[in-house]
Parts: structure tokens; C-alpha cells; sequence
């Protein structure tokens, strides 16, 4: 199934769901229009029970997402980017809410509100020719949709001032090295790589997931003892659901779980 609503595509085969950002002649820059789309398919996605894995990648293989349209932003005053930034920054919130794993798939260039959009994600894979960067100070602006925020996050408070201060581009296997992606693919494989992951993820329990997911995010922001507690609940909730009796028993029984 395919909706393709302007530069925004949306499709799913099986339990995968793919948001591909489709505006190739701009180097898949980020539009109002694309912020509105992309909150819409967020919205599908919550209410379906269907997707196990989404994955969010770029409509051209050179390119991931330059970030947000620039000429867009210069028209606005200051009231109407604030106003922008409130809204894009409750889609990527609700996009890193969503309780199945969430893939950046970032061929190419990954830069600004591209960048931010990935680090969203809870996962990061990254074709051997990717480059991303933080590019806003050079504009005399800073990062607006979560980069300081969530990139110290990932790679840790020094390296990520060092990354936003410079903004400069990392490769891929820097990207690898600081924790900023998760995997790096040869170009030839990595579509293949890609859905091979997500359809790995997939096949894991969802419920498992869900909780593993919101235990992790919770607890970042938790001292250990509350993060522990966190842990205890959930770990003990997992056993009031289907899929641990399921998965336990294909375990002893020596066969493939089935997850519902």
C-alpha cells in the first residue's frame, strides 16, 4: 500500500512502514507542507496495529534531508518561526514517542533539520558515503528541531558542543566511531541491509519493544534507582502479556516465536 501525497510518501508492505522524503530537486529540504505531512503519517502510524518498524529515508540516494527550506524561513518574522518551531518540534517529539522502533535510513547528506530529524529516530543506518553536520552557526543561527538537545544524547555533551560550535560534516565511519549512527553499509548493499534490519526488528515481540522503548527513554531522564524501578515494573508487566508466554515457550520448545 502506497500514499504518495506531495513530497512526503508514505508505504507499507507488511509490518514495515517507509516515510520517504520526496523532494529530490531540493535535496529533500523540509517544507511546512512536509512538517504537516509527516505529523499525518505520525498519526496513522500511533493508531495503527499493524506496523511493527518504521524507516524514514531520502527520495534520492545522494541525499537524506538538507534540512529546513531556508527560503521558507527568511520570509518569516520572528513570531511565525516560533510559531514553525513549536509545531516541527511536536512532530519529531511524537515521532520519537511512537512505541515501535523507528529507523533513519541517511544516504548522503543528513545536515540541519535532516540531521535532527534522524537523531528523532531511535536508530541511525548510514550508507558509507553519508555525511551529516549541525550546520546552523555558520548561518548565524543554532540548531532549532532537537539538535542540542538530542545530540549530546547520543554522542555525549564535548563531542556534540565540538559538532553544533564547528559545524562541520562527519563521514559515515565517524559517524559510526562517536556513536552518531549505529551501522555503516556499502552503497551497493544498503537498501538491502536496510529492510533486512527492519524486518529483523519486526519479528521481535511488540509489546516487548514498546516497553523496552519507553523503559530506555524514561529512564534517560531518571536516577538510577527510579530508572531500576522503571525496569522492575515493566519487566514484571511483560508477564501479564501474550507474547512472554509465546516467546518462552518457542524457546523451550525449540521453534520460531509467533508474535501477535
Amino acid at each position: 500500500m502506497t500514499q504518495d501525497k506531495g513530497s512526503v510518501r508514505y508505504e507499507v508492505d507488511g509490518p514495515i512502514g517507509t516515510i520517504t522524503l520526496s523532494r529530490p530537486d531540493k535535496r529533500n529540504a523540509l517544507t511546512q507542507h512536509m512538517f504537516a505531512r509527516l505529523d499525518e503519517v505520525v498519526g496513522e502510524v500511533e493508531t495503527s496495529g499493524d506496523i511493527r518498524v518504521l524507516v524514514i529515508r531520502g527520495e534520492s540516494g545522494s541525499v537524506f534531508c538538507a534540512g529546513d527550506d531556508l527560503a521558507e524561513l527568511v520570509a518569516m518574522n520572528v513570531v511565525q518561526v516560533r510559531d514553525f518551531l513549536i509545531r516541527a518540534q511536536s512532530t519529531f517529539t511524537r515521532l520519537e514517542a511512537l512505541p515501535i522502533p523507528v529507523v533513519a535510513a541517511v544516504e548522503g547528506h543528513a545536515l540541519g533539520g535532516g540531521l535532527e530529524l534522524a537523531l528523532a529516530c531511535d536508530l541511525i543506518l548510514a550508507s558509507s558515503g553519508a555525511a551529516m553536520g549541525l550546520p546552523e552557526t555558520g548561518l548565524g543561527v543554532i540548531p532549532g528541531l532537537g539538535g542540542t538537545i538530542r545530540l549530546p544524547r547520543r554522542v555525549g555533551l564535548g563531542r556534540a558542543k565540538e559538532l553544533v560550535y564547528s559545524g562541520r560534516l562527519v563521514q559515515a565511519d565517524e559517524a559510526k566511531n562517536i556513536g552518531l549512527v549505529e551501522a555503516v553499509y556499502s552503497a551497493h548493499e544498503f537498501d538491502s541491509k536496510v529492510v533486512e534490519f527492519a524486518r529483523f526488528l519486526a519479528s521481535k515481540s511488540p509489546t516487548a519493544l514498546a516497553l523496552a522503548k519507553s523503559t530506555i527513554n524514561r529512564g534517560m531522564d531518571a536516577s538510577l534507582e527510579a530508572g531500576l524501578a522503571l525496569e522492575r515494573e515493566a519487566f514484571a508487566y511483560c508477564f501479564a502479556l501474550p507474547d512472554a508466554k509465546e516467546g518462552i515457550s518457542a524457546f523451550l520448545e525449540k521453534r520460531k516465536p509467533k508474535f501477535k
